[in-house]
């Protein structure tokens, strides 16, 4: 008797509520999910996060994307991950859009092909929603060219404002083609390295080693000078 009762109020409850309002949430919602993710419980977050994402919820979509494409919770799935981010980024989020974009920059084997004239489309996107490191990545696809829409000056644009804006990979790339210029530029080269180490960006560290040992003082000691007018326009 119980038993059908409380099928009864179930089955009631649920008539009562508005066709838009049957979606499945999670209790506390998003900070739930972000809380299982963010504590290592991924098959937790997993889920819930998965039932946000059909949910229509973009943030979901993307950590489900982070979570795929790191293995967390099980095998890494780079094309699951390209799956999920783009399910975010169609809906405008800037984060799925970049990772999206590092992704078919250069692809991930056989699962997931190459697509530059997508990655170029998404780092644009990225880029515009203020992600630095987007300008960063669609420049270089521009420069190798893989990217159609900016010559070398355009592209060299680009990575000025992501250094300024204190990209590492930015700066690192720009201390590359300071050492292929005509005259090649070691003063540049330093500084755009040391730059690049102090920010964080791990690659820049072998470059600066050679640059360095290969160096005679007086050319660190210019460096050193350039280093605080990097940003300064003309240089």
């Amino acid at each position: 008797m119980q038993t059908a009762l409380r099928r009864a109020v179930v089955i009631g409850l649920a008539a009562m509520m508005p066709v838009g309002a049957q979606a499945w949430t999670p209790p506390q919602g998003f900070a739930t999910a972000a809380h299982a993710w963010e504590t290592g419980d991924y098959a937790t977050a997993r889920n819930l996060f998965g039932r946000l994402a059909e949910a229509g919820d973009a943030r979901a979509a993307f950590y489900l994307g982070v979570m795929a494409e790191q293995g967390q919770g099980g095998e890494a799935d780079p094309a699951a991950a390209a799956s999920w981010y783009g399910r975010a980024a169609d809906a405008g989020d800037a984060r799925a859009a970049f990772n999206l974009a590092r992704l078919l920059d250069q692809g991930a084997g056989p699962a997931l092909p190459a697509d530059p004239v997508r990655a170029a489309m998404l780092y644009e996107q990225a880029a515009r929603a203020g992600i630095v490191a987007a300008d960063t990545g669609l420049a270089l696809m521009q420069l190798d060219g893989r990217a159609a829409g900016g010559d070398a000056a355009a592209a060299r644009s680009r990575l000025l404002r992501a250094a300024r804006a204190g990209d590492g990979a930015a700066d690192h790339a720009l201390a590359l083609r300071a050492l292929v210029g005509d005259p090649p530029d070691m003063v540049e080269a330093v500084a755009r390295c040391r730059r690049a180490v102090a920010r964080g960006y791990a690659p820049a560290r072998a470059l600066l080693d050679q640059l360095s040992a290969a160096a005679d003082p007086g050319l660190l000691e210019a460096a050193t000078a350039r280093e605080p007018v990097l940003d300064t326009p003309g240089n």
